[in-house]
């Protein structure tokens, strides 16, 4: 388990110039990702109880797991077929989800397990099951990246001095910019900070 805890970044450049190439000032959009993988399991558990449990009755069961009302993803009806009497009753299914670091993955089955078999113990209707539903990245960990902006800033130099170049002319200083940040969802069970910058060079004739 202590493999999968590790985060791996990979970051990438790229740019793109746009507006006019003239003897008075280029405009540049350099920008980053940068890919984090999953640092939490998501936990799925379901308590099955009577219609007449409250959401209070199925936190007091799951004490001490960290579930609260907050990790509650939905409530429904379900309809439990006893094939030894030919019977079915309806009963109320709440359904949460728990993210846990991937490091603790392991103890997190362990406690649920226990607490499995407290449930059941109780013997007032209630169940318990769960199950690992995929991985997420964490917000702390999303929100730790920051931008680099002088890699911005050295990967736009490059590339309008390559367009100076091409042009004939030379690259002067930086007389304006700007930049900009966001956190883009690549997939449910990763994100991609996103980073931008917009940098006006001066240029001149040789």
């Amino acid at each position: 388990m202590r493999k999968s805890g590790l985060v791996l970044l990979l970051v990438s450049f790229c740019t793109l110039a746009f507006g006019q190439l003239d003897s008075s000032s280029i405009t540049v959009n350099a920008s980053s990702n940068a890919t984090l993988q999953a640092d939490q399991a998501i936990f799925q558990v379901i308590v099955q109880s009577g219609l007449a449990t409250s959401l209070d009755d199925v936190l007091t069961a799951l004490a001490g797991s960290g579930i609260t009302a907050a990790n509650l993803s939905n409530v429904t009806t379900v309809q439990l077929y006893n094939s030894s009497s030919s019977t079915s009753t309806t009963a109320l299914q709440w359904v949460f989800n728990l993210p846990v670091s991937l490091t603790n993955t392991k103890g997190t089955i362990a406690s649920l397990n226990t607490l499995q078999q407290s449930v059941a113990n109780l013997n007032n209707g209630q169940t318990l099951s769960f199950s690992i539903i995929g991985t997420q990245v964490s917000q702390q960990l999303a929100q730790s990246q920051t931008c680099s902006f002088s890699a911005l800033i050295a990967s736009a130099t490059s590339q309008a001095q390559t367009l100076a170049t091409a042009g004939g002319l030379t690259l002067g200083s930086i007389t304006a910019l700007s930049g900009s940040t966001s956190n883009v969802v690549a997939s449910p069970f990763a994100s991609t900070p996103y980073c931008a910058l917009t940098v006006t060079f001066t240029l001149s004739r040789r």
